[in-house]
Formats: C-alpha cells, sequence, structure tokens
C-alpha cells in the first residue's frame, strides 16, 4: 500500500485539530463546576469554542458544537452511569449505552446552537453578543424541553462572591450570558477588537456595588435548625425489615442536636404513610410536643394497596402545624418512567424501588413550623428555579432534602449543592440542604456556604437559620427578563442577516 504523503498526514491532523480541541475543551470546562470549581474555566473554554467556530461551514460548527457537549457532559455526568449499572441493576453494556444515548442528546443543544451561530455570524462586533445568546437559549431549551436537564449549566460557576451578587438580578441563565459574552469578547479583543471589551468593563466596575444592594431584610427571630444526615446505603434502606433500625439511628442522631426545627432528609423513613400512621407518627407526634420541636421528614405519601392511588415523595411537617410538600417535579426513569406504555419493559431490567411516583399537579403552600414559613423542594428540584421559590414572597426559608447514595462518590452531591447556593442567592432566603450521605449544608441568603458535613458520614449539623422576607428582581421577573434580552439579540442577528443577504 502506497504510503501517504507528508502534506496529506499534516493536513489530515489539521482537518480534525479543531474538533479534537473542542472534545477537550468541553471536557475541561468542568473544571468551572464543583468540585474543583476554577470559575476561569468556563470563560476560557467558551472562549475556545467561539474561535472553533468562525469560519466554518455550518456542519463543521454543528460537529465541533456536538463534540464540545460530548466532552462537557460525558466528563461532567458520569454518575447517571453508575446510577443505572450499580442500583438500577442494569447490565453494564446497557448502561452504557443509555449513559451515551443521554450525553449526545444533551450535546445536541450545543450543535445546534453553534449551527445556528454559523448561519448568523457577520464577522463583526456583534458576533460575541449573537454567540452568548445562542449558548443560553440552548441552556434554557435544555432546562424545559422533554421535563428538563439544567445541570452543568454555566452560570452555576458563579457560585461565589462577587459573581453571584449578581444572581438576585439576573438568576442563573442571566450568569451563563455574561461568562459566554466574556469569553467571546475576549477573543476578539485578541484579534485587535478592543473597544467591545467595554460592556465587560463597565459589568466589573458594577459589581461591587451590586454586592452592596438590598433587596429583603430579616424578619422575626433565627431558627435554630439540626439537619441530621443518617448515611443509610440505598441496598439497607429498602429493605423493611432494616426499617425499625433505620428510625433509631435517626432518632438517636437527633438527640445529639439541640434545635428548634429537626430535617431528616427525603424519604429518610423508607415506609408508606398509611403504614407509618399507625405507631411511627403518633410517636413523634408525642416526642415534638414533650421536647417543644417541630419535624420535617421524608417519606412516601399514599397506598399501596388502593389501585391506580397516587403515590408521592413527600415531606411530612409534625409539631404543633403539620402538613405535607409533595415532590412536583419527577426524576425521568428514577421516579417514574415517561412514555410507560413502550417503556415497560424496562421495569423488568431497572430495579429501583419506589419507581411508580406520581407528581403532584399544583403549587405548594409553605410548611410552617414555629415562626418560619418553609418552602420545600425534594432533591433535583432544587436546579429548578420557580419550584424553589413557588412559595415567595411567604416562605422566609428554605429547605432542600435530598437522597444522594444513589450517585456513590461521584461529583453529582457537590454540583447539586453548588446549584443549590444559586438558588439561595436569587430567591434571597437561607437554604438548609439535608442529605441522607451527601453534603448536608446551611447556605446563606447571600449563596455562601456557612456550614456543612463530610459526606459519607453520619451526623448532626445545628445550624441558626435566618428568616427573611422580600423578593428579588429575579424572584418577580424568573427568567422572564433575561429571555427578553435575548429575544432582542436574536431579533437584531436575524435582521442584520437578511440585510447582509440582500446586499450579496
Amino acid at each position: 500500500m502506497q504510503k501517504k504523503a507528508k502534506w496529506q498526514v499534516r493536513f489530515g491532523a489539521a482537518l480534525w485539530a479543531g474538533e479534537i480541541q473542542a472534545l477537550v475543551s468541553g471536557a475541561v470546562l468542568n473544571l468551572a463546576f464543583a468540585p474543583y470549581r476554577f470559575v476561569w474555566a468556563a470563560p476560557f473554554m467558551l472562549a475556545l469554542l467561539y474561535s472553533l467556530l468562525g469560519r466554518v461551514s455550518g456542519r463543521r460548527a454543528m460537529a465541533r458544537g456536538l463534540l464540545f457537549g460530548v466532552g462537557l457532559f460525558a466528563t461532567g455526568v458520569p454518575w447517571i452511569y453508575l446510577t443505572l449499572a450499580r442500583f438500577g441493576g442494569m447490565p453494564a453494556p446497557l448502561a452504557a449505552l443509555a449513559c451515551g444515548l443521554f450525553v449526545g442528546a444533551l450535546s445536541l443543544y450545543i450543535a445546534l446552537a453553534a449551527r445556528v451561530f454559523a448561519l448568523l455570524r457577520r464577522g463583526d462586533g456583534f458576533d460575541p453578543w449573537v454567540f452568548a445568546a445562542l449558548w443560553v437559549i440552548g441552556e434554557w431549551v435544555r432546562n424545559v424541553f422533554l421535563t428538563g436537564f439544567p445541570w452543568l449549566d454555566v452560570g452555576y460557576a458563579a457560585s461565589a462572591a462577587p459573581l453571584v451578587h449578581w444572581a438576585p438580578l439576573i438568576g442563573v441563565l442571566g450568569l451563563s450570558f455574561i461568562l459566554a459574552l466574556a469569553g467571546a469578547l475576549a477573543v476578539e479583543a485578541a484579534r485587535g477588537h478592543w473597544r467591545g471589551l467595554w460592556p465587560l468593563v463597565l459589568f466589573l466596575a458594577a459589581t461591587p456595588l451590586v454586592g452592596r444592594l438590598t433587596f429583603v431584610h430579616r424578619t422575626g427571630q433565627a431558627v435554630t435548625a439540626s439537619l441530621v444526615q443518617g448515611n443509610i446505603s440505598p441496598d439497607a434502606k429498602w429493605d423493611p425489615r432494616g426499617r425499625r433500625d433505620i428510625i433509631r439511628r435517626y432518632l438517636q442522631l437527633t438527640k445529639k442536636g439541640d434545635g428548634q426545627l429537626v430535617i431528616w432528609p427525603e424519604t429518610a423513613i423508607p415506609g408508606y404513610s398509611h403504614e407509618l400512621r399507625r405507631h411511627f407518627i403518633p410517636m413523634l407526634r408525642r416526642l415534638a410536643h414533650v421536647s417543644h420541636r417541630h419535624f420535617l421528614f421524608g417519606l412516601v405519601e399514599g397506598d399501596p394497596y388502593v389501585p391506580d392511588g397516587p403515590i408521592y415523595n413527600a415531606v411530612m411537617s409534625v409539631g404543633r402545624h403539620e402538613g405535607f410538600y409533595r415532590k412536583r417535579h419527577l426524576v425521568p426513569f428514577g421516579e417514574y418512567l415517561p412514555w410507560p406504555s413502550l417503556l415497560n419493559p424496562l421495569l423488568e431490567v431497572l430495579h429501583i424501588p419506589m419507581s411508580g411516583f406520581t407528581s403532584w399537579p399544583g403549587r405548594e403552600h409553605p410548611l410552617r413550623a414555629g415562626a418560619a414559613q418553609i418552602s420545600v423542594s425534594i432533591c433535583y428540584e432544587i436546579a429548578y428555579g420557580p419550584i424553589v421559590t413557588q412559595s415567595l414572597p411567604q416562605a422566609t426559608l428554605l429547605v432542600n432534602v435530598s437522597d444522594d447514595s444513589w450517585y456513590g462518590h461521584s461529583n453529582e452531591a457537590r454540583q447539586q449543592l453548588q446549584i443549590a447556593q444559586l438558588r439561595a442567592a436569587e430567591a434571597g432566603r437561607d437554604l438548609l440542604v439535608v442529605t441522607n450521605d451527601g453534603l448536608t449544608a446551611h447556605i446563606t441568603h447571600s449563596g455562601r456556604i456557612a456550614a456543612r458535613l463530610p459526606p459519607f458520614h453520619a451526623g448532626v449539623l445545628t445550624v441558626v437559620a435566618r428568616l427573611y422576607t422580600g423578593t428579588t428582581p429575579y424572584d418577580r421577573m424568573g427568567d422572564g427578563g433575561v429571555l427578553g434580552f435575548l429575544g432582542v439579540i436574536g431579533f437584531v442577528a436575524v435582521a442584520r442577516s437578511r440585510a447582509y443577504r440582500r446586499r450579496a
């Protein structure tokens, strides 16, 4: 076989160099997220993507966007495979295939954004704004389409001061826009277009002033809360024979804390409410009365013996005031099976307990615990701002309960805690995160982690949570303000593109 000439080898390598760079830069972008938290990685890697999309065909831009997404999600959410293979009981090849398809689907959003950017770019100073707008629109569509998956939105990299001070104003999507725009403007500056940096300079100059703005204020007395981390393995948790031992562990851990409010994690008591009403709930009521405490704990609300009866992943409040919060946004394939008529055979492969939950259809009112009005969210819901803030402005405190044991020793719990920081800052409320074995923590209303427990250890974290009232600009507008701004950029970009074509 005739050997290829040197120029052919070099040409082939150059041809694929951009694709390799896109794949690697997507993977490196993970350094911006927990547990690494190198915020600089976000604008740097998006700058590289922006440069890779210049002067290439639409198909080439789409391929590079797809590879960037594969690098980002394949290295950012490998815990999906761990959940399916280790705890879901799915055979390793099938779990790898499912994970690969999932990563590919997530990467398509970036690929499509890159494809549209290739159509709209014109090689002038407006291109960075178009790039940033399309990146964020891609994130927003990924967050809402087919129940959504908001993990690894670039804005979560800005979870620490001073950038987090902008969260009450523009939310996580607004922060994504700023980081993407900063990367693209840096590329244009390197090409000699320095004037385009003025918006970024003004943003940085305004950041200290934004940090001084106050949108909420304290109300009432602070609440002392004991956050209980049970560290129960999922293999043991759902064995009915171990329920008494689980209850005993939580009660023993509760004695080590002296908080007025006691919070146990998601499905802390792995049983149905109709079973727990016989002995456990009356016992907890007596304990709450005698000790003058209030309990929040996760359980399964419903009766499995009622045909077609709803089953909810819920949190029950026990004390002077009682009530329930039922989970609204369920995890696909984990808590429910979408398109059951097509995918029911999967239930024979997946052995995830309690995978037939019902989604609560409406809004939930805050749960009252003493002076606190508590807005509760469960696990995955922390990634959805409208759910976390659904009880505002009435709610004075946020609580998220979770069970991260399904994800083993992966980065999932740390990523989720970083997401929680943005939720607290957006809402202007203290947030108490209580997990089974993840990172139980107290996050202040400014998004700062005030205290936390180490993962994979049983323990109690007693904190002083302050109550806040009022609403932030983001509470009032949600993502509408940012999306409207992106719509204006999109309109200008399309109009500019049409004018360019008419002149051509």
